[in-house]
């Protein structure tokens, strides 16, 4: 069993109820009562220690905050989240972007409408096609590489699979991160921050129709969501506590595979949209961390 299940940030708390349908219910006799007492099951588990709770939350946070390659922090949304679908109808589109903007919103996320498109969601049928095409006519879109990579950093090895472009800003003006130009001048001195912010550009998102089909449009959507909002390191390996994005993974057994967007998730999102955006990469992933922690009730 995962410490996760255990922890009031990882745990998701569903309760099955079970109803009989009206047509029978209306046929039903009362059952007579009974002179032996009902079995109870009681179920214990065990609470892990602080330690353990610490760790678990410490490891979410490693394999979720990515640091941008120009300054080293966590990007987010500093502009109004704005999503698109191509190639699914109308209505489904509507569906996945109306719940990454409620998860945005909810997380603390910029949202407004209306809005220039900055994720552009794609379902295709042949990825890495659409992927070589987007190497040779918009290279930018791939985010942070040199150009002997370009050919590399535009391979296709998941279902789902995203590619960030992301800013440097110093509130005054931003520069687009790549390896050929400089970042803006940033407040010199400091061992917290130098004054400079890691903020989302645009985010890319390819999906193999054939390998999502038959997944209900509902977790596409969520997985969709964190995918959006923030930038994993290690998006679907496993971990003890569980992230929607580990549903597609094949370390994880179908049981431990999410259904939506986790308790972790959520209270992940909130972290990184409520840190300072100034501090530097490891002061942000120390806030986020105790950010999960006291929606835990260990801070």
């Amino acid at each position: 069993m995962k410490y996760s299940r255990a922890l009031a940030v990882g745990i998701a708390l569903l309760s099955i109820a079970a109803a009989t349908p009206s047509s029978l219910a209306q046929n039903a006799k009362p059952a007579a009562p009974s002179a032996v007492s009902p079995e109870t099951v009681v179920v214990t588990g065990q609470r892990p220690t602080r330690e353990q709770r610490e760790k678990i939350v410490w490891d979410f946070v490693y394999a979720h905050a990515k640091l941008t390659p120009k300054i080293d922090q966590l990007a987010r949304w500093v502009k109004p989240v704005c999503p698109a679908v191509q190639n699914l109808p109308p209505g489904y589109a509507a569906f996945i972007t109306d719940r990454i903007k409620a998860v945005a919103k909810s997380a603390g996320a910029p949202v407004r409408e209306p809005c220039k498109t900055d994720i552009e969601i794609v379902f295709t049928s042949d990825p890495q096609a659409f992927m070589n095409g987007v190497a040779v006519k918009e290279p930018a879109l791939l985010g942070w590489h040199y150009v002997h990579q370009t050919e590399q950093v535009a391979t296709v090895t998941k279902p789902i699979q995203a590619w960030y472009v992301t800013d440097t800003s110093n509130r005054v003006e931003s520069y687009r991160d790549d390896p050929y130009h400089s970042a803006p001048a940033g407040t010199p001195g400091s061992r917290i921050s130098h004054g400079q912010l890691s903020v989302f550009d645009t985010v890319l998102i390819v999906l193999d129709a054939g390998k999502v089909a038959g997944y209900p449009v509902g977790q596409i959507a969520d997985y969709l969501a964190m995918l959006s909002l923030s930038e994993a390191e290690a998006p679907d390996d496993c971990r003890a506590l569980s992230s929607v994005l580990d549903l597609l993974s094949s370390d994880c057994s179908a049981s431990d595979r999410p259904q939506s967007l986790t308790a972790g998730d959520k209270a992940y999102l909130e972290g990184l949209y409520a840190m300072d955006p100034d501090e530097i990469g490891s002061l942000q992933r120390s806030s986020v961390a105790n950010s999960m922690l006291r929606n835990s009730g260990d801070r």
